[in-house]
């Protein structure tokens, strides 16, 4: 009887707490940013650049609505990840970058930091001018 609620309640929880590419594209404003002191498109492709280079699998990605949605699969330490990038034209020399990041499985999940990861290697992009 416990063990069939216990399974019962993790089934639950499992379920309740996954990512999916919507959800990770509606959690807008809810993410980390930074301001580039670049135009709209050496931020967007570095952007595209930092995913690639940290080998993140592009999901969905519209580069006239500046959302890209990336996907890191499972790890020792993590179920995977979506991770949501909203770039914005501030003015014509400025760009904001939102990094949203999600893990696929909520419980026994330890996920790096894609935010702050994905921000230093878009800063690594720009400075490099790659």
């Amino acid at each position: 009887m416990k063990s069939s609620l216990f399974v019962i309640c993790l089934i639950a929880s499992l379920a309740c707490g996954c990512a999916s590419t919507e959800t990770v594209r509606e959690a807008k404003g809810q993410g980390v940013s930074r301001i580039y002191q670049y135009a709209y498109e050496p931020v967007f492709n570095a952007v595209l650049a930092a995913a690639k280079t940290k080998e993140l699998e592009v999901v969905e990605g519209d580069k006239n609505s500046g959302t890209l949605v990336l996907s890191h699969g499972v790890t020792l330490w993590s179920w995977g990840e979506r991770i949501a990038v909203f770039v914005k034209t501030v003015t014509t020399d400025t760009t904001e970058v939102e990094i949203v990041s999600k893990p696929v499985m909520s419980p026994l999940n330890f996920p790096p930091d894609w935010q702050q990861i994905l921000l230093e290697q878009i800063d690594v992009q720009l400075r490099t001018g790659k």
